[in-house]
């Protein structure tokens, strides 16, 4: 039974990163030109975020051998890392959306 779940997860961590990173790509409208400096951005992060991945699991396979009751300056390096990446996303993603098209029209103003 744990066996099962460990591969569910698996395959869900490795498919959920997908559409969040289709999902960013529509809040930024990533369609129009003048917001292609921003998705380059998220695109990146998204590279960096793989990255760090990468390097996580390394330093767990690393590890394997023993077990540390001692925090590594690489294991520190790497939470300072998906630290700043966590707040470059939120910075990239904070900017406000723009305006909407309004389908209705405006009925403060009375042209009486």
């Amino acid at each position: 039974m744990i066996d099962a779940v460990g591969v569910i997860a698996e395959v869900a961590w490795a498919l959920l990163p997908v559409p969040l990173l289709v999902a960013g790509f529509v809040r930024l409208r990533g369609w129009r030109p003048r917001n292609w400096l921003r998705i380059a951005g998220w695109a990146g992060s998204w590279v960096a975020g793989m990255a760090l991945m990468i390097q996580a699991a390394e330093w767990v396979v690393a590890g394997e051998d023993g077990t540390s009751g001692v925090l590594r300056v690489g294991e520190m390096a790497i939470c300072a890392a998906w630290l700043m990446l966590g707040a470059v996303m939120t910075w990239i993603l904070a900017a406000p959306a723009p305006p909407r098209a309004r389908s209705v029209p405006d009925k403060t103003v009375t042209g009486v």
